[in-house]
C-alpha cells in the first residue's frame, strides 16, 4: 500500500507557518509541540519602564545624598531605552501579524509511542494523542517497539521483560475495545527506532506523533533523534508530555534555581507544591473510542500476533501468579492496599518479609499505575492531605517522593547514567572487586543469614523485600568493598520493579557515593539489623532453609552462637568476612579518598 501524499495545495512557507504556530497544552500535562528547526518565533516582551536607574539623583535607604548623573549620560540612557522599547514594540507587532496570518494547524491521524506507561488511565501523552485525534475526527493508532538491543544495553532483567510483554498484550485488548489499533515493531538496533516511526506517520497519514518524557541519558538521546526525524517532514509534529513524576524534573528547584541534592529540603518543597497546587495531581481520563470504520481499516493490526512473554530462568507460572498483568489487577491492588494497608504501614514497612506495598511495585516502576495515581489515592484516605495525617500513608508517599527525587538528580546530573558516582571525588574509591566474594554474594552464601537470604529471595522470584535491599548493598559495599556499580548492574539485571533512577540512587546512597547518602562512617552491622528487622527470623527461614528450626538466638548469627559440630550439620556457609574488621578497611578508605 503506498504512502498517502501530504496536501499538494500547501507551500512550503505555509508548512513553515504552521510549525511556527504550532503550541499545545494539553489538560493537566505538560504536552510541548516541537517544530522544525527554524520555526519557534522569535521572544518577544513588554520594554521595562519605572525601574529606578544606577545613578540617579535621590536619597539612597541609607540617607546618603547621590549625586545627579551628567546630562550627557541621561541623554544617552534615555535614548537607549527609547530605542529599545521601539524595537520590542515591532517585535510584539510583528509576532501578533504573524499568528494572525499563519494557516491553522491541519491534523489527520495522531499516533502514541508506548514505552514504560502501558496504561490507558492517567496517560497524559496517550490523552493528548485521543483529544488530538477525537476533536478533528481522525485516527489514533498506537506503536510499541521491542528494542531487545537496547534492553540488554541497560541489563533490563527478563523477568521485567516478561512483565512487561504480558502487560503489552493485556493493553492492546484494552485499546481493541477502543478500535485503538496497536502496532508491535522490532528494532534490532536502537537506531531503527527513528526510521521505524517514519515508516509508519507515511503510512498512515500521521501528523502530530505523541510520548512520554523518559529520563534516562540514552533514551532522552534516542528520543531527541526520533523527534529531529520526523519533524522535517512536512506537517509532522512530536508532542512530548511529562509523565513519569508528580512534578517533573526542573521543574523544582531551590531558593538559587539549582537542583536539590539533599533529599529532606526537596521533600519539603514538593509536598508544599502539591498541597498548594492541585494541578500536579489531576489525573488524565482514558482515550475516547476511534470512529466507526477504524477496525475494518486496520484491521492487520487487531488480528496480528504479539509476545505475551519473554524467556527468564524463573518458575513461569509462579511468576505469573506474583506479578499478574494488566491494569485492571494493578488497580485492584493499590485499591486493597489503600483501603486497608496503608494506615498501618508505618509499623509493618521495617518488618522483614511483610507484604506491605510489596505487591505494588512492580506496577509502579514500570508504569502500569502512575504516580499520581498513588499519590492521589492515598490523600484519599487521609482527609485529602500529604503533608499531615495518617503515619502510614506520609510514609508511604515519602517513598514515591523518593522515587522522584532520584529521578530528578539523574535528569540534572546525567554522569550518574555512566556508572560514574555523585560525588566526583569517590570515583577514586579503591574498590576490592573480589570476584569470588561478589559470587558468593549473588548466590547468597555470605554466611550472613539476612543477606543471604534477601539474594535467595531475588534469585527466585525477581523481588527482594525493601528492607533487606539496603543490609544486603551495605553488605556487599562495606563489607565487601566490591563497588556498587556491580551491585547495580545485578539488580538491575534480576529485579522486576528495577527502574534505573532508583536502583542507581539506592545503591550510591549506600555507597556513600550519591545525593544526600548514607555517611560513610555508618557500617551497619548485617546481625543486629537482622535481630532488628527479623527478630524470629521467619524471613530467614523461608529463604535459607538450612536454618530452619533454630531459635530466635540462633538464626541470625549460627556460627558464633552454635558449637562447632552443631554449626556443622547445618551445611550452611561460614561467615566470608568479620564485620568489625571490614568496616574499619571502608571507613580508612574513604577518609583516604576524602580527606585529600
Amino acid at each position: 500500500m503506498p504512502p498517502k501524499k501530504r496536501p499538494a495545495d500547501d507551500s512550503a512557507a505555509g508548512d513553515e507557518a504552521r510549525k511556527k504556530a504550532a503550541t499545545t497544552t494539553a489538560a493537566g500535562s505538560k504536552s510541548v509541540t516541537i517544530a522544525a528547526p527554524g520555526g519557534v518565533p522569535a521572544k518577544t516582551g513588554p520594554a521595562k519602564t519605572g525601574a529606578a536607574r544606577p545613578g540617579a539623583a535621590g536619597t539612597s535607604k541609607t540617607g546618603t545624598v547621590r549625586a545627579a548623573p551628567k546630562p550627557g549620560v541621561r541623554k544617552v540612557n534615555a535614548a537607549a531605552q527609547a530605542s529599545r522599547a521601539k524595537a520590542a514594540s515591532v517585535t510584539a507587532a510583528a509576532a501578533k501579524k504573524e499568528k494572525e496570518t499563519a494557516p491553522p494547524v491541519i491534523t489527520k491521524n495522531t499516533l502514541m509511542w508506548f514505552r514504560n506507561d502501558l496504561r490507558l488511565q492517567d496517560n497524559r501523552a496517550l490523552h493528548a494523542a485521543s483529544v488530538r485525534a477525537h476533536d478533528a475526527g481522525t485516527t489514533l493508532l498506537g506503536v510499541y517497539i521491542i528494542t531487545e538491543q537496547e534492553w540488554a544495553a541497560r541489563q533490563e532483567a527478563p523477568v521485567k521483560i516478561d512483565f512487561w510483554m504480558r502487560n503489552l498484550a493485556k493493553l492492546r485488548k484494552e485499546l481493541e475495545k477502543l478500535s485503538i489499533p496497536l502496532i508491535v515493531k522490532k528494532a534490532g538496533a536502537v537506531s531503527e527506532i527513528p526510521g521505524i516511526i517514519q515508516s509508519i506517520v507515511d503510512l498512515h497519514d500521521i501528523t502530530h506523533v505523541f510520548w512520554n518524557a523518559e529520563y534516562t541519558a540514552d533514551e532522552q538521546k534516542r528520543d531527541e533523534e526520533v523527534k529531529e526525524t520526523i519533524t522535517k517532514l512536512p506537517f509532522v509534529y512530536a508532542e512530548i508530555s511529562e509523565d513519569r513524576c508528580v512534578i517533573p524534573p526542573k521543574e523544582i528547584m531551590t531558593k538559587i534555581a539549582k537542583p536539590f541534592t539533599v533529599f529532606d529540603q526537596f521533600k519539603m518543597t514538593w509536598l508544599v507544591q502539591v498541597e498548594t497546587q492541585p494541578r500536579h495531581l489531576t489525573l488524565s481520563p482514558a482515550p475516547e473510542p476511534n470512529p466507526a470504520g477504524t477496525k475494518a481499516e486496520f484491521s492487520k493490526y487487531f488480528g496480528s500476533e504479539i509476545p505475551t512473554s519473554h524467556p527468564h530462568d524463573l518458575d513461569q507460572s509462579e511468576i505469573e501468579n506474583l506479578y499478574p498483568a494488566g491494569e485492571v489487577v494493578a488497580h485492584e491492588r493499590l485499591t486493597a492496599f489503600i483501603s486497608g494497608t496503608i494506615l498501618e504501614y508505618h509499623t509493618i514497612k521495617s518488618q522483614a518479609g511483610h507484604q506491605g506495598s510489596n505487591p505494588l511495585a512492580p506496577y509502579i516502576a514500570n508504569g502500569i499505575l502512575s504516580h499520581r495515581q498513588c499519590v492521589s489515592m492515598a490523600r484519599s484516605v487521609n482527609n485529602n492531605k500529604v503533608m499531615v495525617g495518617n503515619e502510614g500513608v506520609k510514609l508511604w508517599v515519602t517513598e514515591i517522593i523518593w522515587k522522584e527525587f532520584f529521578k530528578h538528580v539523574m535528569v540534572s546530573f546525567p554522569r550518574i547514567c555512566e556508572n560514574m558516582a555523585f560525588l566526583p571525588a569517590t570515583d577514586d574509591v579503591r574498590w576490592s572487586n573480589d570476584d569470588r566474594k561478589f559470587t558468593l554474594w549473588c548466590q547468597g552464601k555470605t554466611g550472613y543469614p539476612i543477606v543471604d537470604a534477601g539474594m535467595r529471595q531475588l534469585n527466585t522470584v525477581g523481588y527482594m523485600d525493601s528492607r533487606v535491599r539496603k543490609i544486603v548493598q551495605c553488605f556487599l559495599v562495606k563489607d565487601l568493598m566490591v563497588s556498587w556499580q556491580k551491585g547495580e548492574k545485578y539488580f538491575m539485571s534480576h529485579l522486576v520493579d528495577g527502574e534505573m533512577a532508583s536502583v542507581n540512587g539506592s545503591w550510591q546512597w549506600c555507597a556513600a557515593t550519591g545525593a544526600d547518602s548514607q555517611p560513610y562512617i555508618t557500617s551497619n552491622n548485617p546481625v543486629t539489623q537482622s535481630q532488628k528487622y527479623d527478630p524470629h527470623g521467619q524471613y530467614i527461614s523461608r529463604w535459607v532453609p538450612e536454618l530452619e528450626g533454630l531459635s530466635d538466638n540462633q538464626v541470625h548469627d549460627p556460627f558464633h552462637v552454635l558449637s562447632a559440630k552443631d554449626f556443622g550439620k547445618l551445611g550452611y556457609a561460614r561467615p566470608m568476612v568479620d564485620h568489625t574488621d571490614a568496616k574499619k578497611k571502608y571507613v580508612d578508605e574513604f577518609k583516604r579518598v576524602l580527606n585529600k
